[in-house]
């Protein structure tokens, strides 16, 4: 018996020692005064390594999103989660304006002296990315941010799209804005007014619409991720016109890949990981 216990408590160890814990580090981030709530997976290696700001769906979590921190830092890639102003514990007013000034605050972030040391950054190959709202922020802030310049979007959103939907049909509106404000604070995580959101948004459909502005990103290095069975995000209205629209404009910078998976990506996540750490790592 005390046989059996001993290999257990061995088999214990070996396993965590072959698959560590990865600890992300708090970090103190703020964006346009307002502190938000983040922190760095950090790689496991020592030599520079690449950056990937991972961008939360909406209204996003306080966790690791698809669980891609905690398996591209083990792989030898940072990777920074923060929740959006105003979403969960982090201070400030929610809107699609916040949240790519966010992205930019990130940005800066990471290219203080202090955290290029502290994590070991290569400035040359900083990711901003995400899943969902986090892709479609990603690939909207690109559009008016030459700051950014490597791109991964995962089933993201063109807001455009949806915003569209909503000015066509009344009970898509009344459905897609009941389904926001079940978010809105002090009944959900997001402090801000949902009716000034959509209200702006619907007013101003051309700044997120990704493909009419697809030139101001043609220079860029982007990865468009999408499923076949995503019922959110669909592939023929937000991913293959944007994609076609870059191909059309001779980008060569842009790479596409379709998963047999819906907008969660439940059943491919190691393969959605290897795909992201490959683009990432390959860069030219």
């Amino acid at each position: 018996m005390r046989k059996q216990i001993f290999l257990f408590i061995l088999f214990i160890i070996l396993i965590g020692k072959a698959f560590p814990q990865i600890n992300p580090v708090k970090v103190d981030f703020f964006s346009k005064g307002s502190k938000l709530n983040a922190f760095v997976y950090e790689s496991n290696n020592n030599n520079k390594s690449p950056t990937f700001i991972l961008l939360h769906g909406y209204p996003g979590g306080e966790g690791d999103p698809l669980g891609l921190g905690e398996k591209l830092s083990s792989s030898g890639i940072n990777v920074f989660v923060f929740n959006y102003r105003g979403t969960w514990s982090s201070e400030g007013k929610f809107s699609f304006e916040n949240s790519m000034e966010d992205i930019e605050s990130a940005i800066t972030f990471l290219m203080r002296n202090e955290n290029i040391k502290r994590f070991n950054i290569d400035t040359s190959n900083i990711v901003v990315g995400g899943h969902s709202y986090g892709g479609a922020m990603a690939l909207t802030a690109a559009i008016y941010n030459s700051k950014i310049k490597r791109i991964v979007s995962i089933a993201g959103a063109d807001e455009s799209v949806f915003g569209n939907k909503l000015l066509k049909d009344k009970n898509y509106y009344d459905m897609f804005v009941k389904m926001l404000k079940e978010t809105e604070y002090p009944v959900g995580p997001v402090k801000t007014n949902i009716d000034s959101i959509v209200n702006y948004w619907l007013a101003n459909l051309d700044k997120y619409d990704q493909v009419k502005h697809a030139e101001l990103i043609s220079d860029r290095d982007i990865l468009l991720l999408g499923g076949l069975d995503d019922k959110d995000v669909l592939l023929e209205e937000h991913i293959l016109p944007l994609y076609r629209k870059l191909k059309e404009l001779n980008s060569d910078n842009v790479e596409m890949k379709v998963f047999n998976s819906d907008h969660y990506f439940k059943n491919v996540r190691d393969e959605l990981t290897n795909t992201i750490y490959t683009w990432i790592a390959n860069k030219d």
